[in-house]
């Protein structure tokens, strides 16, 4: 049924010519890749709206299979991400602006970043970290590295297969949705990221969900003195 749904939509986008920013955005989220097509090209408002009908297409695929309730689908948000991974790959191929014009076109999300927009920007936020590592093999010294870590800073749960600076983290939304909480914790635990996982926050949660099993599933976050956490 998922499978129909998305080649339906697929096939809505063949049936004429789809604007760069939309083939860009639906071969990431189709397979994980990056695939440009021109240098800046422009996004009309047509090419938003198509962008956000296939991310709210995306967000409902994927919360078939989220625990809890679901928050609601914040398209601004998925938007925003959209944009904001659209331009920081432009950005790793093209350079035909300066260092000073970075912050405009990087701009914070200008809404409330509520449990529902953290998922919805995830939708394209979660590739973001890749194209982080790729800047910094071209050039450690790159301005837009540390502009993208400030966005992540904001917006860590796309972050958490990378290495972020964990400090001054707010986790205010993660307990606002029971959701979006075990969706984190999840991510922990599949990304591997200790450091996370044995952050005070974290660690009781984490250790309730592995429980007895916690030495087979993950060995190397074991620490006897974790308590349990009580959701209740």
């Amino acid at each position: 049924m998922l499978v129909l749904k998305h080649n339906l939509f697929l096939d809505l986008l063949m049936s004429s010519e789809p604007s760069p920013y939309l083939k860009t955005i639906t071969h990431l989220r189709v397979y994980e890749e990056i695939m440009l097509y021109g240098n800046f090209p422009a996004i009309s408002e047509e090419d938003q709206a198509q962008v956000g009908t296939f991310l709210q297409c995306e967000y409902e695929d994927e919360q078939l299979d989220y625990p809890f309730e679901v928050p609601e689908f914040d398209e601004a948000a998925a938007l925003w991400g959209a944009r904001i991974l659209y331009t920081a790959a432009q950005f790793l191929l093209y350079r035909q602006n300066s260092a000073q014009d970075l912050p405009n076109l990087f701009r914070e999300f200008p809404g409330q970043i509520t449990p529902g927009a953290i998922l919805s920007a995830d939708l394209s936020l979660r590739f973001l970290p890749d194209i982080l590592i790729q800047l910094k093999v071209i050039d450690p010294e790159d301005a837009l590295i540390e502009i993208l870590e400030n966005l992540l800073h904001d917006w860590h749960y796309s972050a958490i297969s990378y290495s972020l600076n964990h400090e001054g983290l707010s986790f205010q939304n993660l307990e606002q949705s029971r959701c979006l909480m075990q969706l984190y914790l999840n991510r922990i635990v599949d990304k591997r990221n200790l450091k996370l996982a044995h952050h005070p926050f974290f660690a009781p949660r984490i250790g309730s969900d592995l429980g007895i099993y916690a030495s087979q599933l993950w060995t190397d976050f074991i620490k006897p003195e974790l308590p349990p956490y009580d959701w209740n």
